[in-house]
């Protein structure tokens, strides 16, 4: 299976693209991701399997996203069903992946809790508070930003093994090893413009959250109430279109990495370099 090195520069086309494949149906984008993001909410409630559940199906759900981003691109129109065609047509390895990511995030989980068991039972405690001291609150939160750096560090070869999986699954009918393989050493060899992309994804989330508290900040005249409404109106609309985005960005990603190298002359994996980026397309 072969895969191609972009440079850094890819970082911004996938970006890019992530926003042009939104922009072109955001309609059906918010509704599908809306729809989703209510559903996985609601089985994280189930008591003790919600939130396994909910990882199980993420790479199921993330492989019916790549089919949207690809129809989008195709201009074909894009329907409800999509978001579990992943599940429909290859639902074990797409679950033995989802196994993988819960794995890898209740070891993270564990390493942070055994390993400050202290600070994180003292942070559990002030959150429980009826009336939580807000000082103590971010001392708290504070002693432990060290320990979530080092947890999410340990955790990134499980994103990068992740990252291209259900779109292998979905397009190339890889199996679940396969697709961790691939994904992960595809994903090391293209770190840099993943770090890029991980960058503008982040700058993008600070801009939405600075026009949200700016309009927030202009109704406060109107009634705490008001305020409030108008932020559960806002942020949810605007978290909707982040994910899409990133799901957008991600087919990108996959497609310069994967498919340009299989249609282009690379004889081994990893042979194919691209030195610049094209245009969007």
């Amino acid at each position: 299976m072969h895969y191609r090195t972009c440079n850094p520069l890819y970082g911004w086309r996938w970006f890019s693209e992530g926003v042009r494949l939104f922009l072109a149906q955001p309609w059906p984008w918010l509704a599908l991701v809306s729809v989703t993001l209510l559903g996985m909410v609601l089985l994280a409630t189930l008591p003790v399997l919600g939130l396994i559940v909910v990882f199980l199906c993420f790479p199921g759900i993330a492989a019916g996203f790549m089919q949207v981003a690809r129809d989008v691109a195709g201009r074909q129109p894009v329907i409800l069903g999509h978001i579990v065609q992943g599940l429909r047509s290859a639902p074990k390895p797409l679950l033995q992946i989802g196994g993988v990511a819960f794995l890898g995030m209740l070891a993270g989980a564990l390493f942070l809790t055994f390993a400050w068991r202290e600070e994180f039972v003292a942070l559990v405690e002030l959150a429980r508070s009826p009336t939580p001291d807000r000082e103590a609150m971010e001392a708290a939160m504070a002693q432990l930003a060290l320990p979530s750096v080092l947890t999410l560090i340990l955790m990134l070869p499980v994103v990068m093994a992740t990252w291209f999986a259900p779109a292998l699954v979905l397009f190339r009918r890889a199996d679940a090893q396969a697709a961790l393989v691939h994904s992960f050493w595809a994903a090391l060899r293209n770190l840099w413009p993943l770090l890029v992309l991980g960058v503008l994804m982040v700058l993008l989330d600070a801009a939405a959250s600075f026009l949200l508290r700016t309009l927030l900040a202009a109704l406060v005249s109107l009634g705490a109430g008001v305020v409030n409404a108008a932020a559960v109106l806002m942020s949810f609309p605007l978290l909707c279109a982040f994910v899409a985005i990133l799901f957008g960005a991600a087919y990108t990603s996959y497609t310069d990495v994967f498919e340009a190298a299989r249609q282009g002359s690379a004889s081994h994996t990893g042979a194919a370099d691209a030195s610049a980026p094209p245009g969007g397309s």
